[in-house]
């Protein structure tokens, strides 16, 4: 428990010691039990929202698992990507390789053979890659993004194809 000793010099939080424990093991026990009742009855009002996971007896959430796509990475084919120059601006020496908004999610990255080369954000501007995640590059909204990047995509997969930067080991997009 906080006490009113004298402020920290920057921060203007309270010191606290070792010793300053005034709440009792009984009171800390009930007010942790009364958050988990508290966030158990949350998950519960909200678990009919999340269709992918199944309902335990209990009423507690497992998820279930989901196959994945057979989804192709390659350093090489990232790295020959960024390597061109950007295919909105055009500026060179500044690209990045850029995933095609679609089919993306928490950790999950779309196929590599799908990217194309966008500027990165450099001192005093904002590049196309930063702008296309935040679909403010192309105006039409999340759709004309997506096809625009579906476009990018094909073009910069024929480009890496006639340049010969191909990685031996990455399978040709179908």
């Amino acid at each position: 428990m906080l006490t009113t000793r004298k402020p920290m010099k920057r921060s203007g939080f309270l010191r606290r010691t070792p010793g300053d424990r005034s709440e009792s093991l009984e009171s800390r026990e009930a007010r942790l039990q009364d958050r988990a009742r508290r966030q158990l009855a949350s998950a519960q009002a909200t678990a009919h929202l999340l269709p992918d996971l199944t309902r335990a007896a209990a009423g507690a959430a497992r998820v279930v698992t989901v196959a994945k796509e057979d989804i192709q990475t390659s350093e090489a084919y990232r790295r020959a990507v960024a390597g061109l120059r950007c295919i909105w601006c055009g500026i060179e020496g500044y690209s990045q390789h850029a995933h095609l908004n679609l089919g993306k999610g928490f950790g999950l990255k779309t196929d590599d053979r799908t990217g194309f080369p966008l500027c990165c954000t450099r001192p005093g501007v904002e590049g196309c890659h930063v702008a296309y995640d935040q679909y403010r590059l192309v105006s039409g909204g999340r759709d004309a993004h997506r096809a625009y990047g579906v476009e990018w995509g094909r073009i910069t997969r024929d480009e890496i194809l006639s340049l010969g930067l191909w990685p031996s080991n990455l399978p040709r997009w179908p």
